[in-house]
Formats: structure tokens, sequence, C-alpha cells
């Protein structure tokens, strides 16, 4: 593994431990696309309605804005998914 390999592979994980930090699911995933951009990660994660009103009012300190909290009300019930896949890289 060359010394590339090894610092995109630490940035991909310490990126990970910082999303499941902040409350994201343990399915979320990253990943380097591109090698010649050291520290371009791409984030995989399939994100259904509860879990995205959990993670916003995570970021919000527990409250949402009142247009935002309208949306997440919408939503919630209609199987809808925010997918987060891969880069222009891919």
């Amino acid at each position: 593994m060359n010394e590339n390999s090894t610092l995109n592979a630490l940035i991909c994980r310490h990126a990970r431990n910082l999303l499941l930090a902040q409350g994201w699911p343990e399915e979320t995933d990253v990943d380097q696309r591109n090698p010649n951009y050291p520290g371009w990660i791409s984030i995989y994660v399939r994100l259904d309605a509860p879990r995205l009103a959990t993670l916003l009012i995570n970021r919000h300190g527990g409250v949402l804005p009142p247009l935002l909290a309208s949306a997440i009300q919408r939503l919630t019930g209609t199987g809808a998914e925010l997918v987060l896949s891969g880069s222009q890289w891919q």
C-alpha cells in the first residue's frame, strides 16, 4: 500500500467515524473515488424520512426551523428516501 492509499484510507475512516458520531446510520459508507485527489470523499447512505428527520433534528439542537419541520412532517409516512451515492468520478 503506498502513502497515498494509506492516507486515503485514514481520511475515509475518520470521515465515517465523524458521521457515525453525529448520528448517521451504521450503513453509511465513505469512499475515495478519485485517487488523484486525496481527501476528496464520497458518502453513500440511504435515509428514509424518519432517519432524515432524526439527523436534521440532532443537527439543529432538537428544534427544527418551522419550514424544515413542515417539510419533514409532510415526508413522514410517504416512503420517500434520500440516497447519497458517489460522486462524478464513479
